[in-house]
Parts: structure tokens; sequence; C-alpha cells
């Protein structure tokens, strides 16, 4: 790229992209400086020590992490210990060890949404008495579920950093919501949801296609209905869809053959697997990729695959990370003419009813925030000067106080910044060791929840048994990079006619507008002369190796790109498909956070890489999440799925496992 273009993308401009760097690299120094690290560990986590713009830093003192732009989510401060644990490079001497003599009925380890949740119920089972220490690496609590705010002067823009949304999960889960304030996610839906906003303004789901695969750049109207977030249609006005992928496929730049196997995937009741029974079509379809079977048995062009590409929104599998009968669950086209028995309904096809070619009744609520909405309220219960306010709605613009989390005088306490790196039965009840600030700390507690990740959980609770290590270890979890773009204004994308782009082989595969919520006095933007937000995502994906391996592989891209690199992709690409349309990326971007999630979503099985699925064996989650003494373990990887109801039940089950266990404990 040239220097004229570098600078006519606003690379050189002084928006807010690289905060407190300052700080990442004295709390590096500071840890190595400790001793119990030979080196800052830059390195070991993939990360130019040489490059000062590559992270942000954990927030220091008095600062409101979810206002922080730069690199986000978990980043080097967050993780250096972690690795160092996994590399074998952080070394523990009993004389380091700093005990204030803290004692507490439970200690929790990790401070995501089941975390949170377990320090809750504990301390509701305990009748308000019991007092709880949560840690988290992090500078901020939540998990997954975090908050970003960006002030423009005139409006602070909120959304969320990773999690999306909330759906209603089991009665336990929807129980636990409405003791903290959510009450009726249908009437959120309902009153809070302007679902059909971008469409009344004719905006609507677009394609990108780039000049490199496709041979030129090219932003069209897309007729694929796979999103639920993002309805095309009004439902009592539906459109042909046969004359709609007609007029779209006459226009798209692809092959002829391209054009009419995307066309034939959509429209055609073709049955690819004639000479089998529906119990053989499933049983094909559980035991190969979605990929392979567009490109061995539907026969498409590879185009076609290109043009589908990333289209497994929210999965966190690209096309060769999924079943073919995942594939078709989750919408994805090719199976309308093949019958697959009583328990796997067809899809609905081009001539279905109304009902079933506009969009689904959207089943989740999305908070402008996310699921951070959860944790804050959870934190509230805890916390209640953290988060003042009574309802739901009050919570929405409320800044939380980081200052109040820590309080000695707390009967509830999360320490942020701190990561657990040893926890271990004793007769009294459990001691766990965390570092902070480059030294390591000691408290003890009657019980302890490790709501922290499984592959984690090894390295800092040596006891458990060699068959329970090895189940832990079996999860791998999916990336997810999240990137909240800052804009002045989106009159490009009302003038391109779009809110959602899906890019099949750009550098970020879908590109949406803010979602139209307005709630507890928080507005969406109304006027595409308003500031919003725009978030891309990225799926990484390495066709033609097991998942896991593709998981890993995408891990390591996603920590050895740095900022700028994130940063000009997110300008170059916004600029090739909105520039004919007024988007000027130096002018319109106001700020860029960069959430990376390297351990972003729990393993889901897969009949296609987990083959004990087939053969009726306990699965390894099961066998993982059994406690040890007075040590439970809550996480969606206890689950093996990764919504936010079961981070809940997860938390429910290990609580009520040490509370059985109680008359063992000692009373401190």
């Amino acid at each position: 790229m040239t220097e004229k273009r570098y600078e006519k993308l606003g690379m050189l401009d002084n928006i807010e992209r690289r905060d407190f760097v300052n700080g990442m690299l004295n709390s590096s120094l500071a840890f190595a400086a400790s001793g119990l690290v030979p080196n800052v560990l830059a390195a070991a986590a993939g990360i130019p020590s040489t490059s000062p713009t590559t992270n942000a830093a954990a927030a220091p003192s008095g600062l409101y992490p979810p206002a922080l732009t730069g690199m986000r989510g978990s980043s080097f401060p967050a993780y250096q210990v972690g690795h160092a644990m996994r590399d074998g490079t952080l070394h523990i001497n009993e004389e380091q060890i700093q005990d204030a003599g803290e004692e507490y009925d439970l200690v929790v380890v990790g401070g995501g949404i089941s975390g949170l949740s377990s320090a809750l119920y504990y301390a509701r089972d305990s009748g308000g008495q019991a007092r709880t220490l949560v840690l988290d690496n992090h500078d901020d609590f939540g998990g997954h579920a975090k908050r970003n705010e960006f002030d423009f002067g005139g409006r602070t823009v909120i959304s969320n950093a990773g999690t999306f949304s909330i759906s209603p999960g089991s009665e336990n889960a929807r129980s636990f919501m409405q003791s903290i304030g959510i009450d009726d996610i249908a009437r959120l839906n309902r009153d809070n949801q302007d679902t059909f906003f971008y469409q009344r303004l004719g905006m609507g789901q677009s394609v990108y296609y780039d000049q490199a695969t496709f041979s030129k750049d090219l932003l069209m109207g897309d007729p694929a209905p796979w999103i639920e977030f993002v309805p095309l249609h009004d439902p009592n006005t539906p459109p042909d869809q046969t004359k709609r992928w007609s007029e779209f496929l006459a226009r798209a730049p692809m092959n002829e053959r391209a054009r009419k196997d995307v066309y034939r995937l959509y429209t055609a009741k073709t049955d690819y697997l004639p000479d089998m029974t529906p119990a053989e079509r499933v049983k094909r379809l559980r035991r190969i990729t979605y990929r392979d079977f567009l490109l061995d048995i539907a026969k498409v062009d590879p185009m076609a695959v290109a043009y589908l590409r990333d289209r497994t929104f929210g999965s966190a599998r690209g096309l060769s990370g999924m079943s073919a009968i995942a594939a078709r669950r989750r919408g994805m086209p090719g199976f309308l003419g093949m019958d697959l028995g009583p328990d796997n309904p067809l899809p609905p096809s081009a001539s279905s009813p109304p009902a079933a070619t506009t969009h689904k009744p959207i089943a989740n609520y999305h908070f402008p925030d996310g699921n951070a909405t959860i944790a804050r309220l959870i934190v509230r219960q805890l916390i209640p000067e953290a988060l003042p306010g009574k309802t739901l709605e009050d919570s929405i613009l409320q800044r939380a106080d980081y200052s109040r989390l820590d309080l000695p005088t707390n009967r509830n306490r999360i320490r942020l910044s701190s990561t657990a790196v040893q926890v271990a039965n004793t007769p009294n009840g459990v001691s766990v060791l965390y570092s902070r600030d480059g030294k390591i700390h000691r408290v003890r507690a009657r019980h302890c929840v490790l709501a922290c990740w499984h592959h984690i959980i090894p390295y800092i609770c040596q006891e458990l048994p060699s068959w329970q290590k090895e189940a832990l270890r079996y999860q791998v979890h999916a990336v997810n990079l999240w990137v909240n773009v800052w804009l002045r204004n989106w009159r490009a994308f009302h003038k391109a006619g779009a809110c959602f782009i899906n890019a099949p082989s750009g550098y970020y595969s879908q590109i949406l507008l803010e979602c139209p919520v307005d709630i507890g006095g928080y507005k969406r933007s109304t006027s595409p002369d308003e500031p919003t937000v725009l978030t891309m995502l990225r799926v990484f994906e390495t066709p033609g190796l097991p998942v896991k391996d593709q998981y890993r592989i995408a891990r390591n891209e996603m920590y050895g790109t740095d900022f700028e690199t994130y940063e000009l992709h997110v300008r170059d690409q916004l600029s090739r498909m909105l520039g004919p349309y007024g988007f000027d990326a130096r002018r319109d971007i106001a700020g860029i956070t960069i959430n990376r999630w390297g351990h972003g979503y729990s393993y889901m099985y897969s009949s296609v890489f987990d083959e004990f699925i087939d053969r009726g064996e306990q699965p390894p989650h099961e066998r993982a999440r059994m406690p040890c003494g007075n040590i439970a373990i809550a996480n969606c990887d206890a689950a093996a799925r990764d919504t936010t109801p079961d981070a809940i039940d997860q938390a429910r089950r290990a609580v009520s496992e040490l509370r059985m266990n109680l008359r063992n404990s000692v009373n401190f």
C-alpha cells in the first residue's frame, strides 16, 4: 500500500486507538522485575515485544475499563501469567507469597457470568451471611460479556465487546434472570427493539464482492435471509424469493456455473443422496463437513463455496468446521429436497407460506452492551454500591463504580487483574494463590468455584486425578474477534441501503450497524447524521484440518496480529465497500476498539470430529466438571455449550455441590 493511500485512510490521524500503551509496558516490566518470570513474556505470547502499539494495558487505577479503546478483550496483561504457567516459566517460592490473612466462605476463580452467578448463588444460599471473593485476570468483570463505550461529546454510544444476546434458557436460568431484574425477554423484544427500523429507511442485507476473489469491488443487496436480528422483509408482504435470486445472481460477479449452483442450493428441491433412506442420509450428513457436502456431494463450483464462506454467523465455525447436518439446522442452503425424516424437518422453501419466507420470530434479546448488562446486574446484587439503582432500565446508563468492587468493608468482593495460579484443598478448606502486580498473594476459603476455562484448571489445581485433567484438556476454544468501529455518522450505509453486510472473502466477513434498541434512557442512533457503532467480525478457518487445529491456528494468528494491521483492514475494507457511497475513513472513523478473545467460545461437540458421540460414551465435559473436595467447577465449558443460560445453570450446579459438602467445611 502506498504512503499516500495509507495517509488517505486516516492511518496517521490521532484517533482514540492506542490508549494506555505506557501502562501496558510498565505492567509487563514490573512483572518481569519481580523475578517470577525471566522475561516480559511478549515473545511467548506471540506478540513482538518491540511494537508498543500492539496492545492496550490493563486499566490503571481510577480509569473506567469500558471506555478504553485500542486492543481490548483478552490481551497481553490478562494472559501473561497464564501463558507463563503453560510454558513452565512461572516459579513460586514460599518466601515470596504475601499472606494478608484474608479468609472467605467462597473464592471464585473467574469473573465471567458463571463466576459472578456462583458468588451470588452462594451468597443467597447463606441468607446473605457468606463472605465471597471473585478473582479475575482481566481489568474488567464479565468475562466474554463485556461492555465497550465511546464518548462523542454530546452522546455516549454503547456496544457489546463479545457475547451478543440472551435467550430464555432453562427454568433455572429464567428464574435467576428474573431475580436480578430481567423479568420478560418477550416484553423486551416487543417494547425495546425496533426490529424493522432500518428496513423502513430502505436498508437491508447486502453482500460485498472483493476484487481479489470476484474480479471487482461491488456492494449489492443480498436475498439470502440468514440472520435473524436483521430481517429483510415485512412478514405481511413476502417477496418472490425465486425471482429475487434470479435478479440478484444476474448481477453478481460470479462465473456462470457458480451462479447456477447458488441458485440451485437456495431454490431447487434436489435430493443429493437419492439411494439412501432418511436415517442413512442423516448418518452421512453427520459425518461430513458442510464444505465437503457442497464440493463432493452437491458438486458446486468453488466460487459458490466462496460466496457462502463465513455465513455461519455466531457459530465460530467456518464451513469446514461444522457438520452438514448442523449446517442444515442453522438454515444453510442445499437441503430443500432431502427427506431427513420426522426428527429433521425440512427448512422453509422458496414457495413456503409467508411466515416461512420472511424471518423467524426473534428468540433472543440484545441489550445495547450485549450480555454485559447481565454481568452488571449480578454485580449490583453482590455489591449494590458499585452500581446504584433498582431496575433493569436504570442500570443501562449507570456507570459502574470500580473503586467499590474490592473494599474491605464489602461482604462480597471482586478483585480484578488477579490471576489464580494455585488452588488446593486443605484440612480447613481451600488455599488460593493468585498473581497481581508481579506478586503472589494467598487467600483462604471454605470453598472454591473454578469458573475459569477448563484448559487452565489442570495448571492451577494439581491434585486433580489424571483422568479428570485429560477430560479438562479435551475442549479447545474457538476464537472471537469482535471489532467495534465508532462512526461519526452512517450516511454512506444509508445511501448504499445496507445495514448488514456479508463479505465472503473480506478480511472482516460480517459488518453490522448498531442493533436498533432503546432501553432505560439509552437511545440508538435514529438518523444517518448521528454517531453510531459499527461491528466488524472476522471468522478464521483453515479448511482440511480438524476443527481443534483450526482454532489453534486462528488463536496464533489473532494474537500475532498487531493493532495497526487490524486497523488498516478496517479502513481499507470500509473504503472499498462504501467509498462509492461517500464513506471517508479519515473523516468518519472516530475510534476503534479491537476485542480479541483467543478463548472466546466454549467447545461444542461435532459428529464429524468427536467420535465418542456416536459410540454413546460419557462426554468429556461431564467428567471434567466433577468436584474435588471443597472445589467445584462452573463455566460454559462444563456444559459444552456457549450460551449465557448454560453459564448460569453450571453455576447453580457447582454451588449446590459445595453446599452438599458444607458439613465437611470449617467455620471461619
